[in-house]
């Protein structure tokens, strides 16, 4: 076993390289460093429950009343408070999709079936989960999606949350990696707000904050933010995680940049990882998903990199894996491992 639940090394193996997580390879901004690191004095007290001054700074941005914006402990800890406040009967998930899905669901008592996402092509999401949508009180979205990278195109988004309106069916709609597609303001679902819209955002990814955690969600309505407010714990949100993701919402530039580089590096190993006979899919984010032999992520340990085995992705196997797209050493660090471990 190469990963536990999740990419990172949980399992603290021997590593030098871990491409096993998505997260920013610029790393954390300083200023967001700093605005943690100067929201010490604060840290004897308790944070503010309400997150008052954060969400100020997300309703500017997002356009959204501040009483429909809730913030959490991470995207994860929302999934779970979702689940918990909602409590659907059933709901529709996507495979492949994230895991953790189908399991907040689930644990709060949901009967969970799953979207099929065919390889054919390429795992995309297409009209054809328009027909599943009736008969469940919650749908959710990954885009893009982990682990394809695949996006959802704005047609098609407008087409379901206007199918889950009619049917009043919440739309949680997962958009963590969506910074590093370069087309944000495009392809996000809050362009397409309805009262049961749920878009839910990550610090941790684009901004580098895995350690901190910070995720927020913007609610079709102030009724359902308060619910998914009111669930779970009352202190979900540290002093300097409010305070590196006040400072994060002004670091446009930092992710303009950022969408650059995913974009030039992500080519790069797509196209070497191709060359090497990997099937590679398309992506939008800051991974990819490829397919090679089974044996590769346990070679490429002992070349001491990690990458994410998808085997217990639903609707994969043991030939599918994801990485990071890192900076260019890291990559072509990537590539010439990859190749010893095919050839050899």
């Amino acid at each position: 076993m190469i990963n536990a639940a999740h990419g990172g090394n949980d399992l603290g193996l021997d590593v030098r390289l871990d491409l096993s997580a998505n997260l920013n390879p610029m790393g954390m901004s300083e200023s967001v460093r700093a605005a943690a690191v100067a929201s010490a004095d604060d840290w004897e007290r308790y944070p503010d429950p309400l997150c008052r001054e954060l969400r100020k700074k997300l309703s500017e941005k997002t356009g959204a009343d501040m009483e429909k914006i809730v913030c959490g402990n991470g995207a994860d800890d929302l999934i779970y408070r979702t689940a918990s406040a909602l409590k659907p009967h059933s709901a529709l998930i996507c495979a492949p999709t994230f895991g953790e899905y189908g399991k907040a669901l689930r644990e709060n008592g949901c009967n969970v079936r799953e979207h099929i996402l065919r390889e054919s092509e390429n795992f995309a999401l297409t009209e054809r989960i328009l027909g599943e949508l009736s008969g469940v009180d919650m749908a959710v979205i990954c885009t893009p999606n982990n682990p394809t990278g695949m996006t959802v195109s704005p047609e098609l988004m407008a087409e379901i949350t206007a199918e889950c309106e009619k049917n009043r069916t919440y739309l949680l709609v997962d958009e963590s990696f969506i910074g590093f597609t370069g087309r944000e303001r495009e392809l996000t679902a809050l362009n397409f707000m309805g009262s049961h819209v749920i878009v839910l955002r990550s610090f941790t990814k684009i901004f580098a904050m895995a350690g901190l955690r910070l995720g927020y969600a913007v609610c079709g309505s102030a009724d359902t933010a308060g619910k998914i407010a009111a669930a779970g714990q009352y202190w979900s949100v540290s002093a300097p995680a409010q305070a590196a993701g006040i400072a994060a919402l002004d670091e446009e530039d930092y992710v303009r940049k950022t969408a650059e580089l995913i974009a030039e590096e992500r080519k790069y190993l797509s196209c070497e990882l191709s060359s090497l006979g990997c099937k590679v899919y398309p992506s939008e984010a800051d991974y990819i998903l490829f397919r090679s032999i089974p044996q590769l992520g346990e070679r490429l340990l002992g070349e001491g990199i990690l990458i994410r085995s998808c085997g217990d992705y639903s609707g994969l196997d043991g030939s599918f894996f994801r990485t990071a797209v890192g900076l260019h050493g890291d990559n072509e660090a990537l590539i010439c491992a990859v190749r010893r471990c095919i050839d050899g």
